[in-house]
């Protein structure tokens, strides 16, 4: 898995979940600037860090790494 998917997960994951990136950085004692960082994927994401964002967002961090957005739009044929 690339590097770059999982930014995109964590955004993904929030947007679905309804949570603005103001709810998600406060809850992770961060500022918008820094957690905006994390989503564009401007910065390394740490292991703990990742589990932080996980307990956030609700989900488990394998959920993060392995989520994929197709899933929710397969069309059953």
């Amino acid at each position: 898995m690339s590097q770059t998917k999982v930014y995109i997960n964590i955004r993904k994951i929030r947007e679905l979940k309804n949570l603005t990136r103001e709810h998600v950085a406060a809850d992770l004692n961060m500022s918008m600037s820094g957690y905006g960082k994390i989503e564009r994927g401007d910065v390394d994401l740490t292991v703990s860090k990742l589990i932080e964002i996980a307990k956030v967002l609700g989900v488990s961090p394998e959920f993060i790494l392995k989520f994929d957005v197709s899933m929710f739009f397969n069309e059953v044929k």
